[in-house]
């Protein structure tokens, strides 16, 4: 056979050989990329996954939790308070009220839910929408305020908020004195604690009548109870109040804001001369209630409180100053403490002094309900001191801070006498008579706040001045 053919006949045998083999080449690529493919597939399909799992994960942990419902707790944000006047010196004091006032109101609204003054902060330098706010933290109130330095003064506004509703609760704008930051600071945080406490115990205890009326929870008979107390007072206030305290106890015997609620309603009860007998047995029963309550909380505000008046009760008078003490330890913008101080200054025989401390209460408490109380004792002790004219227009203040007051009309009736205003005094001295018919100038003292006999022999010397006031007034010997 030819050459020629026999290398024909190697390129036909050859070429049928070539063709399979690459198909085969194609293909395997071909499942390899297939495969390849399918491996990213299913590396992209676990990413997927990995990525939903993570980001269901991580939603569920770093969101913020759903709001709760708003339950019957008071609760309350401070935002941090503004420099408005463009003194870069004051800023350090803004956010130190700020910062107390989150602090204070959780003594002055016991059982209150006050968010933290970290969250508070958050909100600092940015548009407050107060609505908004209250959905973000679930808060039913908000307090934001103000302040400029205005020469010597410091000028301070304050509002109370509902940040459900936002409507305006209260308002307040008041200049003080600038001198000691500490002491201003003090004050403010005081002053807008003891205000805002009031207020929010008002509209809460009214909120729990008309939302749950036939409620036995002892957080709404507590509130309740201190929206009475907190009125102007009278024999009918007391009782009613110590009835709602009584009441919560019955369904939570240890409840310390119920056992202090009826223990500061005996202790006015007899301080306010409202019965003639049985007032030791009422001393006695608030002071174990006393005990009990600061056993469990030594710094139950009201508690102290109401240790300071049990003792001048008791005639008590140096323990009841350094029990008021303790109260100004806690809160020092609260004006009840500085009334206590010169209640029992004065009995233990310096009226001057007690006159200093009735005057800091009235900076702290202008707008107080129980601003009667150390305009009735500021009157008082100016008597003792002869500046008659000043104690009528302090008593008078007085009656009109609390019509309800009854000795007050006597203090009157002796200082209108002593300023040789007659028919005034004998009619004042009737509206004395009107509930003490039979009361004579030696058994007056006994229906006083504090009996004679547990006052101090300077202070008795001092009272002869009233008593001459009395009986100018017409009062029976």
């Amino acid at each position: 056979m030819p050459t020629e053919e026999l290398e024909s006949d190697k390129r036909s045998s050859a070429a049928p050989a070539s063709k399979p083999a690459g198909r085969r080449a194609t293909l395997q690529r071909i499942g390899t990329a297939i495969a390849w493919f399918a491996g990213v597939g299913a590396i992209l399909g676990g990413l997927a996954g990995y990525w939903s799992t993570y980001r269901t994960v991580t939603t569920e942990l770093l969101a913020p939790p759903a709001p709760k419902p708003m339950t019957s707790q008071p609760s309350i944000v401070v935002l941090p308070f503004t420099n408005v006047g463009g003194d870069a010196r004051l800023d350090y004091l803004a956010d130190g009220i700020t910062d107390s006032l989150s602090t204070d109101l959780s003594h002055a609204l016991p059982g209150s839910f006050v968010v933290s003054r970290d969250t508070a902060f958050t909100y600092k330098g940015k548009p407050t929408d107060v609505r908004q706010i209250g959905r973000e933290l679930n808060v039913r109130y908000a307090l934001a305020g103000s302040m400029s330095a205005n020469g010597e003064k410091l000028r301070v506004n304050a509002r109370l908020v509902d940040a459900k509703a936002g409507a305006q609760l209260w308002a307040e704008r008041f200049d003080i004195e600038r001198n000691d930051i500490l002491q201003v600071q003090d004050e403010v945080v005081g002053r807008l604690a003891r205000a805002i406490g009031l207020r929010v115990t008002d509209v809460e205890a009214r909120r729990s009548e008309r939302e749950r009326p036939k409620s036995a929870n002892a957080t709404d008979l507590v509130m309740r109870g201190k929206e009475i107390s907190n009125r102007p007072s009278s024999a009918e206030t007391m009782i009613g109040a110590r009835a709602l305290y009584e009441q919560a106890l019955k369904v939570e015997p240890d409840n310390i804001d119920a056992l202090a609620g009826v223990a500061t309603t005996l202790v006015f009860e007899v301080l306010n001369s409202y019965y003639r007998t049985g007032n030791e047995q009422r001393l006695l029963e608030a002071e174990e209630l006393l005990a009990r309550t600061l056993a469990v909380e030594p710094r139950h505000l009201v508690a102290l409180k109401a240790s300071a008046a049990l003792r001048r009760a008791q005639g008590k008078f140096e323990e009841g100053i350094a029990a008021a003490e303790a109260v100004i330890t806690e809160n020092p913008g609260e004006p009840w403490a500085y009334k206590e101080i010169g209640f029992s200054t004065m009995y233990l025989g310096n009226p001057l002094g007690a006159i200093d401390w009735f005057a800091k209460a009235d900076r702290l408490g202008p707008r107080d309900p129980a601003r009667w109380t150390w305009l009735d004792g500021q009157g008082h002790a100016l008597i003792l001191l002869g500046r008659d004219e000043d104690a009528v227009r302090s008593l008078r203040a007085a009656l009109d801070s609390n019509p309800n007051t009854v000795g007050t009309y006597a203090l009157l009736a002796s200082a209108y006498a002593l300023a040789g205003l007659a028919d005034k005094s004998r009619a004042a001295l009737a509206q004395y008579q009107k509930y003490h018919p039979d009361v004579t100038v030696g058994s007056f003292r006994s229906l006083a706040p504090v009996p004679l006999n547990l006052t101090t022999e300077k202070y008795r010397q001092q009272f002869e001045r009233l008593k001459d006031g009395l009986r100018k007034a017409g009062m029976p010997g």
